[in-house]
C-alpha cells in the first residue's frame, strides 16, 4: 500500500508542476493517498495554485473559469484567505456586469448574472436590490406586450427607485413606453367600433396596429382571428391551390414552408429545412424567413443539427448583446441582426428539438405573422407552455408531424380534414382546412418567393 502511496503522490507532484491542477486534485483525493503528510502540504499547494489560476482568469474577463478555480480551492479548504479575496474581486465583478447590463437595457442577462451570484452562496442588499429592478423591468416588458402600459411605467417608476444611477436604456424604454400608450388607446376604440360594425378588412388594419404596440394583446389577437375567418384572405387556403412562383435556380429556392392560420389565435411561418435563411422582405425575397426591417437581403442563416441551432452571420449579427460570427443558440437567446431587428428564441417542448422564433422589436413578417416556427419531428399545439404554440382551450394537443409526403397532423378528439372526419391522423396535401372541437386552423403550403406573400 505505501508503495502506491508514493507512487499516487509523485504523479500528483507531477500533474501539479505541469499545471495539470484537476489531475493533481484527482490523484490527492485517492484511498491510498488519503492521510499522507505529504498528500496534506501537496493539498495546500494545489489550493493555492487553483486560487492563483481564478485570479488570472479573472483578469483576463473569463470570470466563469475564475469561479469554477475558486470552488475548487474552497472545496479543499486549504487556501481561505487567498480564497476568500478572489470571491469578493468575483462577486465585485459580477456585480458591476450586472448593472451594466441593466443600464444597457439587459434585464434578462441581468437576471442571469445574478441569478448565478445568488447559486454561488453570494448574499447581499444590493444583489437583491438589482434583481428586484431587473424582475421589474422584465415584467414591464410583459405587461407592455399584454397593452397595459399604465402598470408598466408603474413599474419603470419603481425601477428608477432601485436603481437611482442615470440609466438612459431605462429612459428610452420609458418614452417608448409612453408613445405606445399614447396611439393604443385611441386604436382600441376603433377596433371596438370595426367589430361591432362587422367592418372586417378594417377589423384586420386596426388590430394589426394594435398588435404592433402591444404583440400579446387578446382582445387584438382574437378580433383579428374573426376577421380572418368572416373575409377569408385570399392567404388563408380557400381555393385549395398552394402560392406558386416562378421557378429559379434550385440553389435560390428556400426550404418547404407553410402558413399555419389558427382562429382566435394567430398566424405563423412553419419553415421545415433544417438549414434556414434571413434577411430583409422584398419582393424578389428568396429567404426562409423574410423581414421588414433595415436588414440584408440575406444577412443569417440558422441550421439545425443533433446538438441543436447554430447561427452563422453574414452581416452583424448579435446574441444577447455581443457580436458574433458563429453561436451555438441556447432557448430564450435574443438574437438582433443589424442594428434594431431583434428576434428571441425559445425551444418551450423539452422533447422536441423544433423551436420557435419570436419577432420583440416591433418588426414583423409578411402578413403581421405573429412567429416563426423551426420544426424538426414535431409540433405541438396545446394549453400548457409545453407547446410550440399555445391554444389555451384545448382538451387534447394537436401535434404536426413530419410524413414521407410532406405534412401530417394527429389529434386524440374529433378531427375534420377538409369537411371530412377522419380517425385521429392523417396525411395533409398542399392546403387543407383542419377542426376539431375546441379548435380551427388553415395551412398552405407558400411559393419560393415570400417578400410579399
Amino acid at each position: 500500500m505505501l508503495g502506491f502511496a508514493w507512487l499516487t503522490l509523485r504523479q500528483a507532484e507531477e500533474a501539479l508542476k505541469a499545471g495539470r491542477l484537476e489531475e493533481a486534485h484527482r490523484l490527492l483525493g485517492q484511498p491510498v493517498a488519503q492521510g499522507h503528510k505529504r498528500a496534506w502540504e501537496m493539498l495546500r499547494q494545489v489550493a493555492r495554485r487553483f486560487v492563483e489560476r481564478g485570479r488570472q482568469r479573472l483578469n483576463h474577463a473569463d470570470p466563469e473559469a475564475a469561479w469554477h478555480d475558486l470552488q475548487m480551492a474552497e472545496q479543499m479548504e486549504r487556501a481561505e484567505n487567498d480564497a476568500g479575496e478572489l470571491r469578493q474581486d468575483l462577486i465585485k465583478a459580477g456585480m458591476v456586469e450586472a448593472r451594466t447590463l441593466l443600464q444597457a437595457g439587459e434585464p434578462g442577462r441581468a437576471a442571469e448574472t445574478l441569478a448565478q451570484l445568488r447559486d454561488r452562496a453570494v448574499r447581499s442588499a444590493d444583489l437583491q436590490l438589482l434583481e428586484e429592478a431587473a424582475k421589474g423591468w422584465l415584467a414591464a416588458r410583459e405587461l407592455a406586450a399584454r397593452g397595459e402600459f399604465a402598470q408598466a411605467l408603474d413599474a419603470v417608476h419603481r425601477i428608477r427607485r432601485l436603481v437611482p444611477e442615470p440609466a438612459p436604456a431605462l429612459n428610452a424604454f420609458e418614452r417608448e413606453l409612453d408613445q405606445r400608450q399614447e396611439s393604443f388607446g385611441p386604436l382600441l376604440v376603433q377596433l371596438h367600433r370595426a367589430v361591432e360594425g362587422g367592418r372586417w378588412h378594417e377589423v384586420v388594419n386596426v388590430s394589426e396596429q394594435i398588435l404592433a404596440a402591444a404583440p400579446q394583446h387578446q382582445e387584438a389577437r382574437k378580433a383579428r382571428g374573426r376577421a380572418w375567418k368572416a373575409i377569408e384572405p385570399a392567404t388563408l387556403v380557400g381555393s385549395r391551390a398552394p402560392m406558386q412562383a416562378p421557378e429559379e435556380p434550385p440553389t435560390a429556392l428556400p426550404a418547404q414552408r407553410y402558413l399555419l392560420w389558427i382562429d382566435g389565435v394567430g398566424g405563423f411561418l412553419v419553415c421545415m429545412g433544417h438549414r434556414i435563411t434571413l434577411g430583409q422582405a422584398t419582393p424578389d425575397a428568396y429567404v426562409d424567413v423574410p423581414l421588414y426591417a433595415d436588414v440584408s437581403r440575406h444577412h443569417a442563416t440558422l441550421t439545425r443539427d443533433g446538438e441543436g441551432y447554430l447561427l452563422e452571420a453574414v452581416r452583424p449579427v448579435q446574441v444577447n448583446g455581443k457580436a458574433i460570427d458563429r453561436a451555438l443558440l441556447r432557448a430564450n437567446d435574443r438574437l438582433t441582426l443589424g442594428t434594431s431587428c431583434q428576434l428571441q428564441f425559445r425551444q418551450p417542448v423539452a422533447v422536441s428539438t423544433s423551436g420557435r422564433l419570436d419577432i420583440v422589436s416591433g418588426h414583423r413578417l409578411p402578413l403581421a405573422l405573429d412567429a416563426v416556427l423551426l420544426m424538426a419531428d414535431t409540433l405541438i399545439l396545446g394549453p400548457g407552455t409545453q407547446s410550440h404554440v399555445m391554444l389555451p382551450d384545448l382538451k387534447q394537443p394537436v401535434i404536426f408531424y413530419r410524413h414521407k409526403a410532406g405534412l401530417g397532423v394527429r389529434h386524440a378528439g374529433n378531427l375534420v380534414l377538409d369537411g371530412r372526419k377522419v380517425q385521429e391522423r392523417a396525411v395533409l396535401g398542399s392546403a387543407a382546412t383542419i377542426t376539431g372541437d375546441d379548435f380551427a386552423l388553415a395551412i398552405e403550403t407558400v411559393g419560393n418567393r415570400m417578400g410579399r406573400l
